[in-house]
């Protein structure tokens, strides 16, 4: 019995190496690459899409977006990209926007972050 004992234990310590050396297990994971340049560039397309009437669809596959307000049918008749408020994580762009809708001939004015990823397609979510 102890054999077995011994032959689990060995094949735990090393399964453990393993882990180890291949770096899992050790909580550090690769951010993914940023490009801000690529990461700008998308939220000016998408906000040019959406303020022409576009759905975001329409900008798949080079743009996934998930933003409900858009998804919504929500008008979008102006924005601006808050550039002195952009930070990063390291692997997105977290990119603040101020937006007007129009709803029945009322302009409504909302702030979102988009969260945006250029790794390995371009995404964009709202925090």
């Amino acid at each position: 019995m102890a054999s077995s004992e011994g032959r689990r234990c060995g094949l735990g310590v090393l399964v453990a190496s393993l882990l180890w050396i291949s770096g899992c297990g050790s909580g550090e994971t690769a951010p993914h690459p940023l490009d801000p340049e690529a990461a700008r560039a998308a939220v000016q397309k998408a906000l040019l899409a959406w303020q022409e009437g576009r759905k975001p669809a329409d900008l798949k596959p080079e743009i996934v977006i998930g933003d409900t307000a858009w998804e919504q049918g929500r008008k979008l008749v102006a924005f601006e990209v808050v550039t002195s408020e952009e930070t990063t994580d390291g692997s997105n762009l977290h990119i603040r926007v101020r937006r007007t809708f129009e709803n029945n001939g009322a302009r409504i004015e909302s702030k979102v972050t988009w969260i945006v990823g250029t790794h390995p397609v371009i995404t964009i979510f709202p925090q």
